[in-house]
């Protein structure tokens, strides 16, 4: 347990230094392997003593500390072209009311989340969605926001409560599978800017009545009737991968693993890392499944956390 925690207070303190890192530069810094230290960040992110990135580099995220969060801007071309467009517009704009942005620009805010907020603002029994620049301080952003309301009111001036009023920051914006948030950006790029409502709730209804299958999902449902193996809940499906909780029945009794499926042709070491992260964040075991086989520098790896990650080659 002692090394554990030295180990844990040497991965903080070489984020503190470098500044938002992913776990294989951490591993190669202290010489342990990526897996292990891929647990040893989850533990601290789970303990709060580290915050996560949206930002993926490759699949994995940016750890860092508190107040390092402008340092993530060094990893802003690690966004698509449109996430990026929208990020350059949040930082000079400061605050964009939502309904105003082109549709593709709307779907990009949604996509930035660690560098824009989302806030609804409440105007004569109306609500408006505004986007708050991260680095924007919360005084800035009411000047701001009654400075738009209302641009020839005194800055000192507080807005009367029926007529405007700032609610609690809207709860995570689900932002659209890749797939997915192609269709959505086609279909509402083809609508004239004029003829847009603006209303917030049509992007979500526009994602709600698109019904979505994957048929790598339904063979894999299929897969698990067959082995009669219970579908606990069912987390993610994709075009190519699909993650559910299950239940099957052991020689010990009902068993229960967290499930992630791909359809891959090889099972990496980055696959394994993140299929025990998210199983231990439900305290449950990993298991994999793939037609694909498990790339040799990922064995030692499996090999290493057999107890707690199992993988199973399958033919669909």
């Amino acid at each position: 347990m002692q090394d554990v925690n030295k180990t844990k207070e040497r991965i903080l303190s070489i984020i503190k230094e470098r500044g938002p890192s992913f776990p294989v530069q951490i591993a190669r810094t202290i010489n342990i392997s990526p897996l292990f230290t891929s647990v040893f960040l989850s533990e601290l992110y789970e303990d709060s003593k580290l915050k996560m990135s949206n930002i993926k580099i490759g699949s994995s995220s940016l750890y860092y500390l508190t107040g390092q969060e402008q340092m993530l801007e060094n990893f802003i071309e690690h966004l698509n072209q449109r996430e990026r467009e929208a990020f350059f517009l949040i930082k000079s704009s400061l605050v964009l009311e939502d309904e105003k942005q082109t549709p593709i620009t709307r779907v990009a805010l949604r996509a930035i989340k660690d560098f824009a907020s989302p806030f609804k603002i409440t105007i004569n029994n109306a609500e408006k969605v505004f986007w708050k620049y991260y680095l924007l301080s919360d005084d800035d952003f009411d000047r701001k926001i009654r400075r738009i309301l209302d641009p020839l009111a005194p800055i000192e001036e507080k807005p009367k409560q029926e007529e405007a009023k700032v609610k609690e920051k809207v709860a995570e914006v689900k932002q659209p599978e890749a797939d997915e948030k192609i269709e959505l950006e086609i279909k509402e790029a083809k609508v004239k800017e004029g003829d847009m409502s603006g209303n917030l709730g049509s992007i979500h209804k526009a994602k709600s009545t698109k019904k979505t299958t994957s048929q790598f999902a339904e063979k894999i449902k299929d897969y698990l009737t067959a082995k009669d193996i219970e579908i606990l809940s069912s987390i993610l499906e994709k075009k190519k991968e699909f993650m559910a909780k299950i239940r099957t029945d052991t020689m010990f009794g009902k068993q229960e693993y967290y499930l992630i499926a791909k359809d891959k042709k090889k099972i990496n070491e980055t696959d394994i890392t993140l299929a025990l992260q998210k199983a231990q964040s439900e305290k449950m075991l990993a298991l994999i499944l793939s037609p694909g086989e498990i790339d040799k520098k990922a064995h030692p790896h499996l090999k290493e956390w057999k107890n707690l990650v199992k993988f199973e080659k399958i033919k669909l």
